[in-house]
């Protein structure tokens, strides 16, 4: 029982800690878009300018207290208030669930193995601990910001979009792969498997003469070309395999090579999406901010992460942005809402969809073909764009973004 309160003590004291966080986020989708200062003035009423008492500014509770309004003028708050909050405690809760006491990612440095939360929080003042929590929690924030400012304004603002590729880059260049492991552990592991359960991701685990890993076979071909599953690191994967001769495991030229070929791939996938869809349209339909995303997002978790999520959003996003372009004949669009929460499946899911798109990542014959392909079938889609925008009654004005 103690144990028990202990644990849920911790979890409450990480949600507050989130939600806190969340009021900030606030500010941020407020003032970053009108480039205000996040410092000054304090938080204020927008209709009548006065500042909100610290009573007034307790995070979720103010809300409900206030029931939504100003206590001055009684101006209502928009609810996105308390949703984003409560959101940002959810993750942060969410992130150390997940990353740390259950390690879905399978970080050898914390083989828990059974009592997760009891090995977790006995071993809660090992600081790579918080560094793997930050970090993610850092690019969950971000693209909490992003998000809201490209479905409030339409764009995500370049202070957004700098703040989170360099923070991706600087993680990349001082944590690099197959961090928080070591560098050897990976290099054994390149060839060699040992069988899981029914169902379970075959894992590259060392071979010792004892202990648990017993057993283990010689695999029949290294993880970068056969059906094995790399070793995973902050950042899932390296940006190739087999590693360049000039790029080894736990190398700063790995990891900023990593980052990099994660903001690019990102960012032209995205401009692709954008460059085709606006063609279709024969407008400045789609926006940039989808770029944004996908930038962070690569500069954080490396190129195949940020590819597999933009992939996986594209036919509901593609869907959602023709719909409200030619049904509600809206000019401004986005897939953001789908964008967002795909980043979020392929981050915490990678060790799971990471084997289903190895063969195709670490392959160049393989992704030469699957580029060409993707690119034709958007191509397609646009044609049939340009066709259908042709019956679009005259008169409605297209915009330009930021």
């Amino acid at each position: 029982m103690l144990v028990a309160a202990w644990i849920a003590f911790f979890l409450v004291m990480l949600f507050l800690l989130g939600s806190t966080v969340g009021s900030f986020l606030n500010v941020c989708i407020v003032r970053l878009p009108q480039g205000r200062s996040l410092v000054r003035p304090p938080s204020s009423c927008a209709q009548c300018g006065k500042a909100i008492r610290w009573q007034d500014n307790i995070p979720i509770l103010s809300y409900w207290l206030l029931r939504g309004r100003c206590r001055a003028c009684g101006a209502p708050f928009s609810m996105r208030y308390f949703w984003i909050e409560l959101l940002t405690g959810l993750l942060f809760v969410l992130i150390y669930h997940l990353e740390i006491a259950r390690n879905i990612h399978h970080f050898e440095v914390w083989n828990w193995y059974d009592n997760d939360y009891v090995f977790a929080l006995m071993h809660m003042f090992d600081p790579r601990q918080w560094l793997v929590f930050s970090t993610h929690a850092v690019l969950g924030c971000l693209l909490i910001v992003a998000t809201m400012c490209l479905w409030e304004q339409g764009w995500v603002p370049r202070c957004v979009t700098v703040v989170g590729v360099f923070l991706g880059l600087l993680t990349a260049l001082l944590l690099p792969w197959p961090w928080p492991d070591q560098p050897a552990q990976a290099v054994i592991d390149s060839t060699y498997w040992l069988p899981g359960s029914a169902g379970w991701p075959k894992r590259n685990v060392p071979v010792f003469s004892n202990g648990p890993y017993v057993g283990a076979m010689p695999s029949a071909h290294p993880w970068w070309s056969g059906d094995l599953t790399p070793y995973q690191g902050l950042y899932p994967w390296p940006v190739w395999g087999p590693l360049p001769d000039g790029l080894p495991p736990g190398s700063w030229r790995l990891g900023l090579a990593t980052g990099l070929a994660g903001v690019l791939a990102g960012a032209a996938l995205a401009g692709l999406v954008r460059l085709l869809f606006n063609l279709g349209v024969d407008a400045a339909a789609l926006g940039r901010g989808e770029i944004d995303l996908l930038m962070i997002a690569g500069g954080f978790l490396g190129w195949q992460p940020a590819v597999a999520a933009g992939l996986l959003a594209l036919i509901p996003g593609l869907t959602t942005a023709t719909l409200r372009w030619t049904i509600q004949k809206r000019s401004r669009v986005s897939y953001a809402l789908w964008l967002a929460p795909a980043l979020m499946m392929v981050w915490l899911g990678w060790y799971w969809i990471g084997p289903l798109v190895q063969g195709l990542f670490f392959n160049c014959i393989r992704m030469l073909w699957f580029v060409i392909g993707c690119a034709s079938l958007l191509f397609a889609f646009a044609a049939c764009l340009r066709l259908a925008s042709a019956a679009r009654p005259a008169g409605q004005s297209s915009v330009s973004f930021r």
